[in-house]
């Protein structure tokens, strides 16, 4: 794969369902723990206009639209597919506030790819204090176009933010299909410049509640977050995509970070345990290599799953590392996915790769 290519279907695109804050897959939850690749947005109120002008389909983008019904959340809101940013208006005593980075995760299961991104927030109040969560619906990522057009609203589940919960607090999460786009045509946002807003509504007032813009550039029909142009000073070649089995060579999961190419590309990739394929105990290590302009830069990682408390760190000196030797462990709920995931790129880091495989394989 060439440098800025962050494509995650493998040449083909497997349907993915439109979900709320989390994912059933199996019986358990799928939560994206991720890949970083956008700093976390700074405290802003995004500045729109008061209130709604009569929505006119033929005023919408060049985007094909469909007259999508508003979710039953939206129902008296201005928010619907076609709809034009500046038309919207949002409430001004409660904001969303990221908390951390955004992050994007593929997993695989049962032959399929799925693929999230991720936004931890919280709720703000004008003075960017903490604000109550209690009145707010769990959040979503909607999309507008170059024109402020809506092109994808997003997910609407009624489940309060306070639930929505990972380890740094609620997330808004949502998968890539555009919810606008007609029944007939490409499910996937066309290659563009688009602006991703983190939304939600306040339960009592009916109120939409926003957070900083995310400027998205769509290319190869994958969005690109943050800028790259970065040297690497001990080049190497990075792995390619995993295969579409990942077990057994791959194991069950790898991170990739190129910062080399125009974008940024960071690329986590999880497997779903799959029954009967792995014996329960085999050994795991994790592969891993890094450069960056602080030879005395680390990556940290941790392992997803129910491994414990298993974390590590792998210096930036270029050089091959091999790290531990772990025995599996069947997670508690199937459909569980597993794998690695890093916890700290520092900002000098160029190249980055770490593998979850057997001692087997490792050799």
């Amino acid at each position: 794969m060439s440098h800025g290519d962050n494509r995650t279907d493998h040449g083909t695109r497997a349907p993915r369902g439109r979900t709320a804050r989390l994912v059933g897959v199996g019986g358990g939850a799928l939560v994206a723990a991720g890949a970083l690749v956008l700093g976390a947005t700074q405290l802003a109120t995004p500045g729109l206009a008061a209130p709604l002008a009569t929505y006119d389909p033929q005023a919408a983008s060049d985007v094909a639209q469909r007259d999508v019904p508003q979710p039953d959340l939206l129902t008296g809101t201005p928010l619907r597919c076609g709809a034009n940013l500046a038309d919207l208006s949002f409430g001004k005593d409660v904001t969303l506030a990221a908390t951390g980075d955004l992050t994007t995760e593929s997993v695989y299961y049962e032959s399929e790819w799925s693929t999230h991104d991720s936004l931890p927030l919280r709720a703000a109040d004008a003075d960017g204090a903490d604000a109550s969560e209690n009145d707010l619906n769990s959040p979503t990522l909607v999309w507008v176009d170059e024109d402020g057009t809506v092109v994808d609203l997003g997910g609407w589940e009624k489940y309060p933010m306070y639930l929505t919960r990972e380890d740094s607090g609620p997330t808004a999460q949502e998968d890539r299909t555009s919810s606008c786009a007609p029944d007939d045509a490409e499910q996937w946002l066309p290659d563009g410049e688009y602006t991703a807003y983190p939304m939600t509504i306040e339960y009592s007032s009916d109120t939409l509640v926003a957070g900083a813009p995310l400027p998205v550039t769509v290319e190869d029909g994958e969005p690109r977050w943050a800028a790259g142009g970065q040297e690497a000073p001990v080049p190497f070649e990075l792995p390619g995509d995993p295969d579409q089995t990942l077990l057994p060579d791959r194991g069950f999961g790898s991170v990739v970070v190129d910062r080399t190419g125009t974008w940024e590309r960071r690329d986590t990739y999880r497997a779903v345990w799959p029954d009967g394929e792995i014996t329960e105990g085999e050994g795991y290590v994790v592969q891993a290599r890094c450069t960056s302009s602080d030879p005395g830069d680390s990556i940290t990682y941790a392992l997803s799953g129910t491994w414990g408390d298993v974390a590590g760190e792998i210096r930036c000196d270029g050089h091959d590392r091999t790290d531990g030797t772990w025995g599996y462990q069947a997670p508690d709920v199937p459909g569980e996915p597993v794998g690695i995931e890093l916890t700290d790129v520092p900002d000098g880091v160029a190249l980055a790769y770490a593998r979850l495989v057997p001692a087997s394989v490792a050799g």
